[in-house]
């Protein structure tokens, strides 16, 4: 109840508030379109889920929230400032212990040998695929 008369409304961080809301550095993806690629490669928790084009982490969250607990989504956008304001992103919405965000060109050098091989799904968002 505020001060005012009126109610306030205290609303638990989600994917889709925060799509919302944040900072559209990038064209994003919405919930429908979300949706839609989470049930099409059938991200389920414990997945390891590879994303190139980080771009504003609209979809990050997403599948983080969709890993979750056991899973891992690793993610490459080739701008490094871009990588860097994800990455403080998502250790404020504090789901960085299910995401690696990297700095790496994917059309040009392809995922990291380490995790080449892993992934349960793959999602590209490419310049020129």
């Amino acid at each position: 109840f505020s001060v005012t008369g009126g109610f306030v409304y205290l609303l638990a961080p989600t994917p889709e508030l925060w799509t919302l809301v944040l900072s559209h550095r990038t064209q994003i993806l919405y919930i429908a379109d979300i949706s839609f690629v989470i049930m099409y490669l059938e991200v389920v928790p414990g997945c390891l889920v590879l994303e190139s084009g980080t771009g504003s982490g609209s979809l990050t969250t997403s599948f983080a929230r969709a890993v979750a607990p056991t899973g891992h989504v690793y993610t490459f956008d080739f701008h490094e400032q871009r990588a860097a304001s994800a990455r403080e992103d998502f250790v404020r919405t504090g789901i960085s212990t299910l995401v690696t965000v990297g700095v790496r060109d994917i059309q040009a050098e392809g995922f990291p040998d380490q995790i080449s091989g892993l992934a349960d799904s793959v999602f590209l968002d490419l310049p020129q695929p």
